[in-house]
């Protein structure tokens, strides 16, 4: 049975991840965050895509500075993750430098862009009860969002969705994915050799691992 205590971090497993996913209504911008911790090790991956401007990619992929809770701190970057009401609420924040990439794709072989200064200040509200899937859970929500970035802060709000998995890493397997020059895409690297091509569409984000080249 799932109790409040679930939201957080299971002690006795080998790994488990959380991933929150925000997209507005129009279509026009899509945001991500993930964390994957491996006992005192961690993979942490966040990303923004709008419509006429480069992805923006933030990770630290086999991390050491793990700290109380769900806060990470390498060198040079911090990021939170905090469950305010369990099931109900969680604020998202890092302080980073991504890259900003005009072909997505190449965060799968060389993620070299423009180094650029980001903070991520999200709230995620959920908007119905969390469903169980293999091994955890996933739940719709909402979120609202300042995003601050050399040119300014964005805001935005819009739709959400989130999963809690342990014991077993997040591997997406969508069976059929859109393709189209128009699309917005979100793609990031895994520490164990794989990669996974994310793709907003107008009912949310679709993802499939791959090989790496």
């Amino acid at each position: 049975m799932r109790t409040n205590a679930d939201e957080l971090r299971h002690a006795d497993v080998a790994v488990e991840a959380w991933w929150w996913w925000g997209w507005t209504p129009e279509i026009d911008l899509g945001w991500f965050i993930g964390l994957e911790l491996r006992s005192q090790r961690f993979d942490y991956w966040a990303g923004l895509v709008r419509e006429g401007e480069p992805y923006l990619y933030v990770e630290e992929l086999n991390g050491t500075d793990l700290r109380a809770g769900l806060e990470i701190k390498p060198p040079e970057m911090w990021a939170g993750h905090t469950c305010d009401s369990p099931f109900q609420q969680w604020s998202l924040g890092n302080e980073a430098h991504g890259v900003a990439l005009e072909r997505p794709d190449d965060v799968l072989r060389r993620p070299f862009g423009d180094l650029t200064p980001v903070t991520f200040d999200i709230e995620w509200y959920a908007n119905g009860a969390a469903e169980d899937i293999a091994h955890g859970y996933q739940q719709a929500g909402e979120f609202d969002m300042e995003i601050e970035l050399p040119g300014g802060v964005l805001a935005a709000e819009g739709l959400a969705h989130r999963l809690h998995v342990w014991g077993a890493p997040f591997v997406p397997a969508a069976l059929a994915m859109p393709e189209g020059p128009d699309l917005l895409w979100a793609p990031y690297r895994r520490s164990d050799g794989r990669g996974v091509r994310q793709v907003l569409t107008p009912n949310g984000w679709l993802a499939r691992t791959v090989d790496l080249p």
